[in-house]
């Protein structure tokens, strides 16, 4: 097995655990040695990738996002559109992982992941019209990442009721009105 596999793996095992450990109680009454022994990895392992749980999440969270945006279409740039739909897509699917977060009070890590990954897009131009919007503006993906988690908490509170196209829909709306305002 190669390193990066084995590193998934370890990764998802710890996240399963964690989150497994987190339906049962509190996360400030899981010790590091339940969860390792939960995760069948070393304490060594946990100290040597991660400072504390909240990095767990944060780098399964990416990581998550990460392999789904690979699925979206091969052209070279996508429209926020369709990367919003899949972005909510996935997070629908994930729906009991995400309320047992935000019952943690673990969304500050929604939006750092977020972040983290639409920064990396704009960075690599993938996202049509990010070159010449607001997109690029210094704290906009602060901005507009605090927003969408905002959007997303909402919508999970409230049982998911609109489609993840409709969420996409009113993201795209409310950014392209945000972009008109600046000029």
């Amino acid at each position: 097995m190669n390193p990066q596999t084995r590193k998934r793996q370890n990764l998802t095992a710890v996240y399963a655990a964690l989150l497994q450990l987190m339906s049962q109680k509190p996360l400030s009454r899981i010790s590091i040695t339940e969860l390792c022994q939960h995760a069948q990895v070393s304490r060594t392992y946990f100290y040597r990738n991660f400072a504390n749980f909240d990095q767990i999440i944060l780098a399964y969270q990416k990581q998550t996002i990460l392999q789904y945006l690979r699925q979206l279409p091969r052209q070279s740039k996508v429209k926020l559109q369709v990367l919003m739909t899949q972005y909510f897509t996935l997070m629908q699917q994930m729906a009991a992982t995400n309320a047992l977060l935000i019952k943690n009070e673990k969304t500050q890590i929604f939006i750092q992941s977020f972040e983290a990954v639409f920064a990396l897009l704009i960075k690599q131009d993938r996202i049509i019209g990010s070159s010449n919007t607001a997109l690029c503006q210094p704290y906009y993906t602060a901005y507009f990442s605090g927003a969408v988690i905002n959007m997303l908490v909402h919508w999970q509170q409230n049982g998911m009721v609109e489609t993840p196209a409709y969420l996409a829909q009113q993201v795209t709306r409310f950014t392209l009105r945000d972009n008109e305002s600046r000029s």
